[in-house]
C-alpha cells in the first residue's frame, strides 16, 4: 500500500541519494511541528490555570414603590424638615432641686402694653416667624397695613405719620374760629381712632414751630397710644391759647438751609422722613413761609439807591397832596390777633385782644422795596429739599418714596396750588375741604 502511495508520487523514481533527503526533511518537519504543538499548548494550559475564574454575581433587586406609597413618603419627609418642632436641647435631671444651681440669667424684659391680643391659626409647614422675639415686630404677624380715611382721601399705610397745621389761621373767623378747628381735630381723631393696632404711626403739629407726640420715632397704634395722641393734640388752639411759637424738631442737617417762618410744614414732613413713614397726610389751610437767607451783591444796593432817587423825584407832587388832603381818621372796635415778631418771625405766644382801630386808613405811597436779605422758600425748594432727604433716608436703603395726601382745609389758591404740586410730586391725592358739617 505504502509502495503504491510513494510510487504514485514518483518517489521510487527518484535516486536513493534523494530519496533519503526527503525522508529526512520529512522527518524535521514532523518534529519541529509536534515541539511547536508541544510547547504552544503547555503554554495556554499554564496561562489558564493562572487566571482567576470570572464570577457574576447578580445585584440586589432594587426596591420600588407603588406611586402612592412614594408621594406620601415624600411629603412626609417635607413636613419633616419644615416642622417648627423646637430641637431637642440637654437638660439637667436631679432628684432633688438642691443637687444643682443653675447659672444666673441676665436680661432686661421689656414689656409691651397694648389690648392687640394675636391669634394664631395652625399653619401647614410654617412656624409662628419672630416678630414676638423683639418686641411687637410686624414682620412677625405679617399684618402691619391699615386702612385710613383722610378727609375723604381713601389708602393704606403701615407707617403713617399724620401732620395738622394749629397755626392761628386755623383759628380765624372765616374759618369757623375755635369751633371750626375743632371740627378739624373731631376728623383727625377718628382717623387715628381707627388706624389698626398692627400699623405704627405718630401725629406732628406745626406752626411757628413744629411738635411731634413721639420726637424719636413711630409708636404701635395701640388704644394707650391712640388715646395719648388724641390728648396732645387737645392741648393746641384752645382757650385763647393759639399757634405754636417753640416745638420738639428741629431742621434736619440734609437738604435746605432754613431761617425760621411761619407754617413750618418743613419741619414736620421732615421729622415724617426722618421716621421712616411710608404714608405722610397733611391738613393745612396755607403757604407754609419758610425763610431762607439771600445773598445781596453791592451792585443791588446800588440800583436800588438809584430807583428811589428816581421814584421820589417823579411822585414828589403826588406825596404832597396826598398829605395835604389826607381825610380825618374813622374808628371802631374789632378782635384782633397780636403776636410779637423779630425780623418778621413770630416770638411767643399770640392771643386775640379788642382794639380800636381805624377803618378809613389809605396807604400813603411810598417808594419801591430795596432787596431782601430773605427769601421764602417755593415749591421747587421744597421738592429738592425732601429730594434729598428721600435719596438719604429711603433710596440708599432700598426703601420706597412716601406716598404723600394732603388736605386744604378752607384754603385759598395759592395755598391750594402748593400742596396740589407737594401731593403729586409724591404720589399722592389731593382734596379742598371748604366744610366739615
Amino acid at each position: 500500500m505504502k509502495s503504491k502511495l510513494l510510487s504514485g508520487l514518483g518517489y521510487y523514481r527518484l535516486s536513493k541519494q534523494r530519496r533519503k533527503l526527503l525522508t529526512v526533511i520529512l522527518f524535521g518537519s514532523l518534529i519541529a511541528h509536534l515541539t511547536a504543538l508541544l510547547i504552544l499548548g503547555s503554554w495556554v494550559v499554564i496561562k489558564s490555570m493562572r487566571d482567576e475564574e470570572t464570577v457574576f454575581v447578580a445585584p440586589p433587586p432594587m426596591k420600588t414603590y407603588e406611586p402612592r406609597k412614594l408621594e406620601h413618603r415624600v411629603k412626609v419627609q417635607k413636613r419633616q424638615r419644615s416642622s417648627s418642632r423646637p430641637a431637642m436641647t440637654p437638660r439637667m435631671v436631679a432628684m432633688r432641686p438642691t443637687d444643682f444651681s443653675l447659672p444666673e440669667i441676665i436680661a432686661d424684659p421689656k414689656v409691651v402694653k397694648t389690648t392687640f391680643q394675636p391669634k394664631f391659626r395652625a399653619v401647614q409647614g410654617k412656624g409662628m416667624g419672630m416678630g414676638l422675639g423683639t418686641g411687637y415686630g410686624l414682620g412677625g404677624f405679617g399684618l402691619g397695613v391699615s386702612q385710613f380715611d383722610f378727609f375723604g382721601i381713601r389708602g393704606r399705610g403701615d407707617k403713617i405719620a399724620i401732620l395738622v397745621d394749629i397755626s392761628t389761621s386755623m383759628v380765624a373767623p372765616k374759618r369757623g374760629g375755635e369751633k371750626g378747628y375743632r371740627s378739624v381735630r373731631r376728623r383727625v381723631e377718628k382717623v387715628i381712632d381707627a388706624l389698626s393696632e398692627q400699623a405704627l404711626f405718630n401725629l406732628i403739629v406745626y406752626a411757628d414751630a413744629s411738635s411731634a407726640y413721639d420726637k424719636g420715632k413711630m409708636v404701635i397704634a395701640s388704644d394707650a397710644n391712640k388715646k395719648k395722641a388724641k390728648s396732645f393734640l387737645r392741648g393746641f388752639n384752645t382757650n385763647g391759647d393759639y399757634g405754636l411759637a417753640t416745638g420738639n424738631l428741629s431742621p434736619s442737617d440734609i437738604g435746605i438751609r432754613s431761617l425760621g417762618g411761619e407754617t413750618r410744614l418743613d419741619l414736620a414732613l421732615t421729622a415724617a422722613f426722618e421716621q421712616n413713614a411710608d404714608t405722610i397726610l397733611v391738613i393745612s389751610d396755607g403757604l407754609p413761609r419758610v425763610r431762607r437767607p439771600v445773598v445781596v451783591t453791592e451792585q443791588q444796593y446800588a440800583a436800588h439807591a438809584q430807583r428811589v432817587a428816581e421814584w421820589n423825584k417823579k411822585n414828589g407832587a403826588a406825596l404832597r397832596e396826598f398829605d395835604k388832603n389826607r381825610p380825618p381818621p374813622v374808628y371802631a372796635t374789632k378782635k384782633v390777633w397780636v403776636q410779637k415778631k423779630k425780623d418778621g418771625v413770630a416770638i411767643g405766644k399770640g392771643h386775640w385782644e379788642t382794639r380800636r382801630v381805624q377803618t378809613n386808613r389809605r396807604s400813603r405811597p411810598h417808594p419801591p422795596g430795596g432787596p431782601s436779605t430773605v427769601a421764602f422758600w417755593t415749591l421747587g425748594d421744597f421738592k429738592r429739599h425732601f429730594g434729598l432727604l428721600y435719596d438719604e433716608l429711603y433710596k440708599k436703603r432700598g426703601k420706597k418714596q412716601p406716598v404723600l395726601h394732603c388736605i386744604g382745609y378752607k384754603i385759598d389758591d395759592s395755598g391750594s396750588v402748593f400742596l396740589k404740586g407737594l401731593a403729586k410730586t409724591f404720589k399722592g391725592q389731593y382734596r379742598r375741604v371748604g366744610s366739615l358739617d
